[in-house]
């Protein structure tokens, strides 16, 4: 099925079982801030980076479900998360959930068009099959909130979550997933979730998350293991970085 959409907004080229394919809008993505497709662009680099350290530690462990938090909104949770999984797609069969229900922004910086979201997914609405759109010629699927969602612990609560995680878990092709998340310290939400992931990497914003509030989180996700955290909005980098480095746990 071909349809023609405004420019700045995902193509929906096939629909078939359930699953609606995409042509992303490329200039969308980086006028968005989502630079890790682009893999000659300087602002990539670091994101390449943490995807070799993340294959070869994580996920070479065998970790597949990797959250992405941080401890205030505002921190760059989302900016690493789409970027990670942009990079990752170019070498690894690669799944991005959008589970900050609350405050869902996948969708609109992928320019998607959702039909059926994760949220419709957890209030039993549809199937998860239904909710992914696959990236064309990406090894990429994006599965986006419909609607911001206020009751997400009750919905992340239920056993669905963890059937949509057994379902990733069991792939044939073996994808690693790379789940957004609500800030820490705002919900509870990261601890329904964390529950189901094998591992988890903090966002830290320089000059604004506080030692106190990291070691908070770390109490709180307790005993998810924290695989490492990303040092975002650096004021101290160098000038030929963008901002951001990684730096795995002890």
């Amino acid at each position: 099925m071909m349809a023609t959409i405004a420019k700045g907004t995902a193509i929906t080229v096939a629909h078939a079982a359930g699953r609606r394919d995409v042509i992303l809008d490329r200039s969308l993505l980086l006028d968005n801030g989502i630079f890790g497709l682009e893999h000659m662009d300087q602002r990539a680099r670091s994101f390449i980076l943490l995807r070799s350290q993340i294959m070869n530690g994580f996920h070479a462990d065998g970790g597949r479900i990797l959250a992405i938090t941080s401890t205030q909104a505002g921190n760059g949770k989302t900016f690493v998360t789409t970027n990670l999984a942009t990079a990752l797609c170019l070498i690894q069969p690669t799944i991005l959930i959008d589970f900050d229900l609350r405050r869902p922004t996948m969708a609109d910086r992928f320019g998607l068009t959702v039909k059926a979201g994760v949220d419709d997914y957890l209030l039993g609405d549809c199937e998860w099959e239904d909710v992914g759109q696959k990236a064309r010629g990406l090894d990429l699927t994006l599965f986006p909130v419909r609607l911001p969602r206020q009751d997400s612990s009750t919905l992340l609560a239920s056993g669905r979550m963890a059937g949509a995680i057994r379902a990733i878990q069991s792939a044939s092709h073996q994808p690693i997933c790379i789940i957004d998340t609500p800030p820490a310290l705002v919900l509870d939400d990261i601890m329904l979730i964390g529950r189901n992931a094998d591992g988890i990497v903090m966002v830290i914003e320089e000059g604004r998350t506080t030692a106190r509030d990291v070691k908070q989180v770390l109490r709180l996700l307790s005993p998810t293991r924290i695989v490492g955290s990303v040092l975002n909005k650096s004021i101290t980098a160098r000038r030929d970085r963008y901002g951001y480095d990684y730096y795995e746990a002890p």
